[in-house]
């Protein structure tokens, strides 16, 4: 079976290899004429870790990515800030 993805992001490309994974005919359209840093930064969540660790892509980000112990939230129209979300260990053992 053949399929096409609209869409060379992190969401397609990760469709396209684990599509690939169970052999599919996969072919990624992409309507920028070169893929290059758009933003500063990507955040994944654990969901979306979890599917590329199972797609076998997650040990490349063991030496790439930054995992920062927390984040801290503010309102852009008040300047109010959330309590600190912890994004370290304890993140980690809830979801994995």
């Amino acid at each position: 079976m053949k399929i096409v993805i609209a869409g060379a992001g992190i969401g397609g490309l990760t469709a396209g290899a684990a599509l690939l994974r169970q052999g599919f005919d996969v072919t990624i359209l992409e309507q920028a004429k070169a893929l290059g840093e758009i933003g500063a930064g990507v955040q994944l969540s654990p969901n979306a870790t979890r599917v590329l660790y199972r797609i076998g892509v997650g040990k490349r980000l063991e030496g790439l990515a930054c995992e920062p112990p927390g984040k801290r939230v503010r309102l852009w129209n008040s300047g109010q800030t959330w309590p600190l979300f912890d994004l370290g260990a304890a993140s980690r053992e809830v979801f994995g």
